[in-house]
């Protein structure tokens, strides 16, 4: 049976497992969750936008927009539970008995999921900050500080995705590792 998502309950809920001594929600999830909370503001200030006469003549944009960060949203919370999940994997890989013929092989599979989680995490945050610098000079301008506000949540989550996948990088083959390690930096330059 799957597990119950680290969003069904409430967000004292969240908070608490959080805070807890297990491991996850971790770093990983938290940067997900950046990523989402930057998404949803930004959808907020479209749909004050949208539908305003003011701003009739940039509600096509404004709703291109809104789309991609209604994506991105969906997208991002989904990543929340899949990282959780991918640390369990890697950690449960690091109790295997040091003897085990396959501990060494399943570490490393298990990191490149471990990896991978997050680098999408940078990638979907990466587009949600575009999205939203591209609505910050045409949203109804009472939004500004919401729309700062997911700007500066969508770096944050992009930071910390990316500290989530460099730690996994010395657990990868060498070749896997740069590889992960260049794509992580053409998100972050671009």
């Amino acid at each position: 049976m799957a597990e119950p998502s680290l969003l069904a309950g409430s967000i004292d809920t969240f908070l608490e497992q959080l805070a807890s001594p297990d491991p996850t929600p971790g770093g990983g999830a938290v940067a997900a969750l950046a990523g989402a909370l930057a998404a949803s503001l930004g959808q907020m200030a479209c749909g004050l936008t949208i539908g305003n006469v003011k701003f009739a003549d940039v509600e096509p944009q404004v709703s291109r927009i809104a789309a991609r960060l209604n994506r991105s949203t969906l997208l991002l919370k989904r990543l929340i539970d899949e990282d959780a999940a991918a640390y369990t994997e890697l950690s449960a890989t690091f109790k295997l008995d040091r003897s085990e013929p396959k501990r060494k092989k399943r570490i490393r599979q298990a990191a490149g999921l471990a990896a991978a989680v997050p680098l999408e995490t940078v990638a979907f945050s990466r587009q949600v900050l575009a999205d939203l610098r591209r609505l910050e000079p045409i949203a109804n301008p009472n939004l500004r500080s919401d729309v700062e506000a997911a700007v500066h949540l969508a770096q944050a989550a992009m930071d910390a995705a990316a500290a989530n996948v460099r730690v996994n990088l010395p657990l990868l083959p060498d070749a896997q590792a740069q590889q992960v390690g260049d794509e992580l930096d053409q998100l972050l330059a671009g």
